[in-house]
């Protein structure tokens, strides 16, 4: 299979994208700085700019893309200045990825994280579990993405 990998400037991105390298899948990887040390095809991409995201999806026509890019800093996330740039790349950039997804008809992984949950439950959580209750900007917008 084919596969474009988002957020691979990162660790769970970039350890995706070996992953799938080592199991002899195709792949392209995309995050936001200009180069990245990948053993794959890589292509600079801001994932707030839905006009570029529909044209790199289009131009890798991959067979699913596993979105893994995110806004991580989770402290600064808090930060009155960086709150509506959280919101875009976690909110928006993903709505994005997953709009153009559901146009071209490709299948669309989203990564997200246990912070959308506050941590008080006394059993893990089923793969089903709607019980979401952030605690901070970051697991909201990973919520709302």
């Amino acid at each position: 299979m084919k596969f474009f990998v988002t957020g691979v400037g990162g660790q769970l991105g970039h350890d995706v994208m070996n992953e799938l390298l080592k199991r002899s899948h195709e792949g392209v990887g995309s995050d936001m700085q200009e180069k990245c040390d990948l053993a794959a095809p890589y292509m600079s991409l801001d994932i707030t700019d839905r006009n570029a995201v529909e044209t790199a999806i289009l131009d890798v026509n991959p067979d699913a893309v596993i979105h893994c890019a995110a806004w991580t800093a989770v402290d600064m996330a808090e930060d009155d200045e960086n709150v509506a740039k959280v919101r875009a790349v976690n909110a928006g950039g993903t709505k994005n990825i997953a709009d153009i997804c559901k146009k071209l008809g490709c299948k669309m992984t989203y990564i997200s994280t246990d912070y959308v949950f506050d941590g008080q439950g006394t059993e893990p959580w089923k793969p089903d579990c709607k019980d979401y209750k952030p605690l901070n900007v970051y697991g909201q917008t990973k919520l709302e993405g």
